[in-house]
């Protein structure tokens, strides 16, 4: 049983279809909000060419249920959702900012990276190579040249500490620079310009109301990158905060986590990273959920943190909140903590940290839109790869299934 549309706004009359196999015996119709306990309407319907046709005002927002009840005693039933005006005019995004290529330890091409998040039914995704912004540049032009409908960001896994050895890096950590313009790590090879930045941020911090266990001249790495970042017009997001390195400890010195959640001027937190038994990136929400910030609301992720082009991708995502499909747009809804961070486990079941509201609707949209929407953007990266293999156009097949995409996109929202 479907319907159309399957979102609507609140407080506005919609025509809904409800399409059915068998529309014979069929007692009555009722409308039941799933949040609302008290909530039931019974509604007057018609059929026509085996479709229910019927008009409901949704009341309130949320998640609504339409239960057809059968002459024999059976029922069915379809599930849509009511947003205000506001979130009416966003589209969902599904993401993943946060993984690796042959430019540092991937084991793939920034390409092949690309192609892998397309299979994996992402609308856009960023390549963030550790202390390597070329990788994400060359994901950029080859998925421009090969004509591919995928949003690729620039992006670099910053060490913060210092890339070489994170024996040296004094508890410092990794921070993801997306859709900069220039490369983080590139500036601090000016050793002299670095150190006196470092030195100006350290006699900041010294009259500033921090952690008092907390060293300034450590800390002040951190406050470095991110104002890299937001110089270079770009967004930064603290990378697994509870990463456990090989000496037992967490990479990045607790203190500084918790600092840069409460005081800093990050854009946002992995809170589902790569999931390993000896690794902890999976409480990193328990602490991002808990930690008051100052400044503002610090935007959640989920990613995939990838090596391999096949494995992991696909099991952590992110859904942001967008006007239009861009990078501009995607940034906007970093910025205003429109994302909700999604961690695919066993069974399909899926955890979900983000506002309580947004990750309601999130919930409503991996059941009832991505698994058609996921389909079609694999069936969209085999084409492609049958291009690339074959040296051969499938640009009808290519464009039916954007069309089949685009269709199921435009009947879902009203």
């Amino acid at each position: 049983m479907k319907i159309t549309p399957n979102v609507v706004a609140q407080n506005s009359t919609v025509k809904y279809k409800l399409s059915l196999k068998n529309t014979d015996n069929i007692a009555s119709v009722e409308v039941l909000s799933r949040c609302d306990y008290y909530h039931k309407d019974s509604l007057d319907f018609t059929i026509k060419n085996s479709k229910i046709i019927f008009t409901y005002t949704m009341p309130h927002l949320g998640e609504f249920i339409i239960k057809v009840n059968f002459t024999y005693k059976e029922s069915k039933t379809v599930c849509l959702y009511c947003l205000d005006d506001e979130m009416m005019q966003l589209r969902p995004l599904k993401g993943d900012l946060h993984m690796h290529s042959i430019y540092s330890d991937g084991k793939t091409t920034p390409f092949a990276m690309a192609m892998a998040s397309l299979g994996a039914g992402m609308d856009f995704m960023s390549v963030t190579d550790h202390d390597n912004y070329s990788g994400s540049l060359q994901a950029i032009e080859k998925v421009k040249d090969n004509d591919i409908d995928l949003l690729v960001l620039a992006g670099e896994e910053v060490s913060v500490g210092g890339k070489k050895d994170m024996s040296i890096a004094l508890g410092n950590g990794h921070i993801l620079s997306i859709h900069a313009n220039k490369s983080i790590e590139d500036q601090r090879k000016d050793t002299e310009k670095y150190e006196a930045e470092l030195q100006t941020i350290t006699q900041a911090l010294k009259n500033e109301d921090i952690d008092k266990n907390i060293d300034p001249a450590h800390y002040a790495k951190n406050i470095w990158v991110i104002n890299k970042i937001k110089e270079a017009e770009g967004v930064s997001i603290l990378a697994h905060p509870n990463w456990v390195y090989r000496d037992g400890k967490y990479h990045l010195h607790q203190a500084f986590y918790k600092e840069m959640l409460k005081s800093s001027q990050l854009d946002g937190v992995e809170v589902f990273g790569e999931e390993k038994v000896k690794e902890h990136n999976n409480m990193t929400h328990l602490t991002a959920l808990q930690t008051t910030n100052k400044h503002k609301y610090l935007a959640p992720f989920a990613n995939s943190d990838a090596h391999d082009s096949d494995h992991e991708v696909g099991e952590r995502f992110t859904i942001v909140f967008v006007k239009e499909k861009s990078a501009s747009s995607i940034i906007t809804a970093i910025k205003e903590g429109l994302t909700c961070a999604i961690f695919k486990r066993e069974n399909s079941e899926h955890q979900f940290i983000g506002k309580d509201a947004l990750a309601q609707y999130v919930y409503f949209l991996i059941k009832e839109y991505y698994p058609k929407h996921t389909n079609l953007k694999s069936r969209l990266a085999k084409l492609y790869f049958d291009q690339l293999i074959n040296d051969e156009k499938f640009d009808r097949k290519i464009q039916i299934v954007k069309q089949r995409l685009e269709s199921h996109t435009n009947n879902f929202w009203h």
